[in-house]
């Protein structure tokens, strides 16, 4: 039986010169590789003509170059588009497409499901399957920049299916292809990681050289709640989350980004806004405010527009810095926290609990 090709696709800049010496070549031509692969985007060895024709024969017989492949798009009535990848054994990962009023923004995932158990996100209804690769991650990039023919620099958002930070060795191999020179060449402020509130790799993160924007998935002001919708909290609760941001090595000019998923009658009331203000008064930001997607499988209710504007209104005469954000995508199920087949529901028993 033949041994299966190896894939290129996804190998870091260290890892492809291993490949050439392997070969027999020198090192250096690892970066014409890498460059085809990521800022040129080629599929086939042959297409990468400043290589000699017997090292293009030698590399065909060992190896490929396979981005995930698209297995479906949804194509939303606000110009968004889902792209359903295949990641193999009947399983599928999501990202999303997003024109935005100042250019292209890319949603992507880093884990196929998820393990946070948050009780108002539909890809945690999954449970988490597996982590995805390096090339896995950007191959969402490149598979969708080349088709919606994305010319120039475009945003990310580490916000899809999964929690990064807990795929960090992976997201960190990612990162490095996306703000490589002979990558993506994308500035670090183009790229936003979100996590849940896993403050022992968020320390991590900050140690990377080329950090990345931050988003915190906050949503709750009290520990009650947060331990309710967002099990993450039981391990790292708000405090520390909140004194793990303030860690962090932010630039002058940037700030951290808390979501706030706004949900009617569990975290939107006056005094939920006041805790919130609170909580990161001292700490440059800005506040996502995330009127809940109502979505089947979920009971939880968005706020109606007034308690989204009073809540908002609280927040600006505080002076906290803060935008509503609608998400693009809800007719196509890719807005946030529909990234997932719905599979059960949840939510009334949180309302329940804390009598709302």
């Amino acid at each position: 039986m033949a041994t299966p090709k190896k894939n290129l696709y996804g190998l870091s800049l260290e890892e492809l010169q291993e490949v050439l010496i392997a070969e027999g070549e020198k090192p250096f031509r690892a970066k014409q590789i890498y460059a085809w692969l990521y800022a040129h985007k080629v599929t086939e060895i042959q297409a990468m003509t400043n290589l000699s024709k017997d090292l293009r024969a030698r590399l065909e017989a060992g190896y490929v170059i396979e981005p995930p492949r698209v297995a479906a798009r949804h194509v939303s009535s606000d110009g968004s588009v889902k792209y359903v990848f295949d990641a193999g054994e009947g399983r599928q990962v999501e990202a999303v497409y997003m024109p935005m009023e100042k250019g292209i923004t890319l949603c992507l995932s880093s884990q196929v499901g998820c393990a946070q158990d948050c009780s108002f996100c539909m890809t945690a209804q999954m449970g988490f399957i597996r982590n995805l690769s390096p090339g896995e991650i950007v191959g969402q990039a490149a598979v969708i920049t080349q088709e919606k023919a994305v010319d120039g620099p475009f945003n990310l958002v580490m916000m899809g299916m999964g929690e990064p930070l807990l795929n960090l060795q992976n997201l960190i191999k990612a990162l490095d292809i996306f703000t490589h020179k002979l990558g993506f060449d994308l500035s670090p402020k183009r790229i936003t990681v979100s996590t849940s509130g896993h403050v022992r790799n968020l320390e991590k993160l900050g140690e990377y050289p080329k950090l990345p924007r931050i988003a915190v998935s906050l949503n709750a002001t009290t520990d009650e709640v947060r331990n309710e919708i967002m099990p993450v909290n039981l391990k790292w609760n708000i405090r520390e989350l909140i004194d793990a941001c303030k860690r962090l090595p932010i630039s002058q000019r940037d700030r951290i980004t808390f979501e706030y998923v706004l949900l009617e009658g569990v975290n939107d009331t006056p005094a939920d806004a006041r805790r919130l203000v609170r909580l990161v008064s001292n700490i440059r930001c800005k506040v996502n405010i995330i009127p809940f997607n109502e979505m089947e499988g979920l009971d939880y209710k968005q706020p109606d527009l007034e308690t989204i504007e009073r809540f908002r209104q609280a927040l600006n005469k505080s002076g906290i810095l803060n935008t509503v954000r609608w998400s693009k995508g809800r007719d196509v199920g890719a807005a946030c926290g529909q990234l997932a087949t719905p599979v059960a529901k949840r939510g009334a028993h949180l309302r329940e609990k804390l009598h709302v």
